[in-house]
């Protein structure tokens, strides 16, 4: 009460007792109301002066930890966990390490110790000159995408990049996947789990890199869209999902923080684990994103879902897929890396391509090659090479006959003449 001591409390909770206070009086002095002064006189008629003393007085308090658990928490974070934030490290020792602990308790033991959290001393950025922008309010109305390149093994190891997406309604992580880039690949595999997972979202929202958006400047030096063969484009067009794109990495603050997040929560457990590798580390991704989406993900402002039911697996394996464009020759084949080409149907009979025909290739995911042609599907079979049969050189050089109107034949019929 205000900071009140107990023996001045009981002093005016007396005299209010014994009539020589009225409540009123007695509310102002401790500056409480009427109400709680009518139940202390209560309290104090039934335990005396005790009921004004704190409950938990003389008791352990409910989390506190023993010398030998501090040591114990010390120990494992000066060890195992060293570099985890204090609040993941705090989840650790509840879930993983069987020690019941606070975030508040291991922050109290970590810092007395001279610990500092790896996130708690980052300088603070100013403030934000983009205002937050509302949430979306369906699941799978809008996913945010994009990469990171970073030192997620270890500052010894080589970077790595890693391609993301993320659930603007709900934080929900839909998707990761690591890459020594940023690659198409990168991002078609991320679209793999989603797609099997969740479905077709309504909309995606990344940056201007050429993976999504192709623009060039003009003779003005102005920047105009060009149409091109852009593959992660594409396929947004096929399954009717919009791709938006923005310059501002603000207006993707959503999955810029996740980055945060990641670098400090993920590489932690990469280097719990041991896993120094991208093949281990995307192996492991899955079991990530499930426990992170089960702390962080919230409910959508709308229960329902945006999502359209995915295509089945062998119609995702084409849509995820690389497109190439090559021109036929006289003898309806092409080249395609580094060897010749010809189209052929399920019977086997050959495409009959007219010379300088553009055909467009597919390498699906799976590694399928196929080629449209004629507004069908056709397969790729390789040919052999013609093999021309060099000429036979002659050996020594032929004798030269000049012809009879040459003109040194008539220089020499003149000198014998004359």
């Amino acid at each position: 009460m205000n900071g009140l001591n107990d023996t001045y409390v009981e002093s005016v909770i007396r005299k209010a007792k014994e009539g020589k206070l009225t409540t009123g009086q007695a509310a102002a002095k401790l500056g409480i109301s009427k109400q709680y002064v009518n139940r202390l006189k209560r309290a104090y008629a039934e335990k005396g002066a005790s009921a004004f003393g704190h409950g938990n007085r003389g008791k352990a308090p409910k989390w506190k930890t023993d010398p030998e658990t501090e040591v114990r928490i010390l120990s494992l974070y000066g060890g195992k966990y060293a570099g985890f934030n204090f609040r993941h490290f705090a989840e650790k020792l509840n879930e993983e390490e069987g020690i019941r602990a606070t975030y508040r308790n291991a922050h109290r033991i970590l810092t007395a110790a001279g610990f500092r959290s790896p996130k708690g001393h980052r300088a603070k950025k100013e403030k934000a000159e983009h205002p937050s922008r509302p949430r979306r309010k369906c699941f799978g109305e809008l996913l945010q995408i994009d990469a990171s390149i970073h030192n997620w093994f270890g500052e010894a190891l080589p970077k790595a990049t890693l391609h993301g997406a993320i659930d603007d309604a709900t934080g929900t992580v839909m998707g990761l996947f690591f890459d020594k880039e940023e690659t198409l690949k990168g991002y078609y595999e991320m679209m793999w789990q989603i797609l099997n997972k969740y479905g077709i979202p309504e909309a995606f929202y990344g940056d201007n890199r050429t993976i999504f958006e192709f623009r060039k400047l003009s003779e003005k030096n102005q920047t105009i869209d060009r149409d091109v063969h852009i593959n992660f484009k594409r396929m947004c067009q096929q399954l009717g999902i919009e791709l938006i794109t923005t310059s501002v990495s603000q207006a993707k603050g959503r999955i810029e923080r996740l980055w945060g997040t990641l670098q400090s929560r993920l590489i932690s457990e990469l280097r719990l684990r041991s896993i120094t590798t991208i093949g281990e580390a995307n192996a492991y991704l899955p079991e990530f994103m499930a426990d992170y989406n089960r702390r962080f993900a919230i409910k959508p402002e709308m229960e329902s879902s945006v999502f359209a039911p995915a295509p089945s697996p062998r119609e995702i394996d084409f849509y995820l897929s690389v497109e190439f464009q090559r021109v036929a020759d006289n003898g309806s084949s092409f080249g395609f890396e580094g060897k010749r080409h010809q189209l052929i149907d399920e019977d086997g009979i050959v495409a009959k391509i007219p010379p300088k025909t553009v055909v467009n290739i597919y390498v699906t995911r799976s590694g399928k090659r196929v080629g449209v042609f004629d507004g069908r599907l056709w397969d790729l079979v390789e040919i052999e090479r013609r093999q021309v049969e060099p000429k036979p050189k002659p050996v020594g050089r032929p004798k030269y006959i000049p012809g009879p109107n040459h003109p040194w034949r008539r220089y020499v019929l003149k000198a014998k003449k004359g």
